[in-house]
């Protein structure tokens, strides 16, 4: 009976709410746990468009997300009015200008949730030279991985660790990280060796050279 009396637009719009709505579910979750991808559209300052997902000064609005967002607003109030009893030109009308509202709505949503996230972002380097504490044996000339606790960027994390030194360190001792290999930390048990620290760049920093950049 539902099916029925929603009529052949009704049902479009049935499907297309219902395929939307999961779609931009699973983006949503892929999103929070940091699976998402960075294909967005960003309309520039200058009105160039560039497929570029970390462009400063765009809009960033013109998204796949905003489009699920679109036909899933859109075809639930599609729904609606249907049930509502309104004509089918008021309708596709009412539907489209919900769905461009949601579709803008939903790509600033998600544009903020990604900035959130870089800004939060942890980078491995800044361990480099920071006291540790091993939690897991770290085995003796590197053959095999250990784990330590280490305050990075005012968050505690626990990272992989291996070492030269010809015993292995035990858990709870402390350990100094000398560098890294790939997102495994190096460390050594003698506090006292001096490191090299990384020049790493912060996120204002880098987007202060890309301005500087554009203007030049």
């Amino acid at each position: 009976m539902f099916w029925e009396q929603l009529g052949l637009i009704g049902q479009i719009y049935f499907v297309l709410g219902c395929v939307a709505s999961v779609l931009l579910l699973i983006q949503f979750i892929l999103l929070l746990i940091g699976f998402a991808g960075d294909g967005d559209i960003d309309i520039g300052g200058d009105g160039g468009a560039d497929f570029d997902g970390d462009a400063d000064g765009g809009l960033g609005i013109f998204t796949l997300k905003g489009i699920i967002g679109f036909f899933a607003i859109g075809g639930w109030v599609g729904v609606a009015c249907v049930f509502g009893g309104l004509k089918d030109g008021w309708t596709i009308l009412v539907s489209i200008i919900c769905g461009f509202v949601a579709f803008v709505a939903i790509g600033l949503a998600f544009k903020a949730i990604k900035k959130l996230q870089a800004n939060g972002a942890i980078d491995n380097r800044n361990a480099i030279g920071k006291v540790a504490e091993v939690y897991l044996k770290v085995p003796a000339k590197g053959e095999g991985h250990g784990k330590l606790s280490i305050v990075i960027q005012g968050k505690l994390v626990e990272m992989e660790a291996v070492t030269d030194e010809a015993e292995a360190i035990p858990t709870g001792s402390e350990v100094k990280v000398i560098g890294l290999i790939g997102d495994i930390c190096k460390v050594t048990s003698d506090l006292s060796v001096e490191v090299a620290l990384p020049n790493v760049e912060t996120n204002s920093k880098k987007s202060r050279k890309r301005k500087q950049s554009a203007e030049n």
